[in-house]
């Protein structure tokens, strides 16, 4: 969708297509971080997750021993203690992906440049209105 979207774009109106390619790298930077954060991210979650996993089916698998001895309290500890660092962890999560999102505001700002230019064109070069939202619709969903 990506190349193909661009191909179209230029295709359509070339002068138009080739005003708004430079905001690509404002829209696809943010996206390829974002992905890089969150494979990190999820990596480490999971570790996380298996750490409590394993304390829990240690609990269960031996639940005599652990009532026998009173030890419900410290393998609840022990339990929550393994939890605390995925929550640290889901709010990176969430703040990188909150920025992520925050980033596809240079959309606007395309969408702006695009529409002034695409102006000019109709109204000197002879441009057609529907190409030119076409156009702008094209490099924004292709930064996307």
């Amino acid at each position: 969708m990506f190349i193909g979207s661009y191909i179209v774009a230029l295709a359509l109106l070339w002068r138009l297509a080739i005003v708004g390619i430079p905001f690509v790298v404002l829209l696809v930077v943010p996206g390829y971080m974002y992905k890089k954060t969150l494979m990190r991210l999820s990596r480490k979650i999971r570790e996380e997750y298996n750490q409590a996993g394993t304390i829990a089916e240690q609990a269960i698998s031996s639940i005599r021993t652990v009532y026998s001895f009173v030890g419900e309290s410290k393998t609840i500890a022990s339990f929550s203690n393994a939890l605390e660092g995925s929550v640290k962890l889901g709010l990176k999560q969430g703040l990188a992906k909150g920025l992520a999102l925050g980033s596809n505001g240079v959309v606007y700002a395309m969408w702006s440049l695009i529409c002034y230019y695409g102006s000019t064109m109709v109204m000197y070069h002879g441009a057609k209105g529907g190409n030119v939202f076409a156009v702008g619709a094209l490099l924004a969903l292709g930064g996307l």
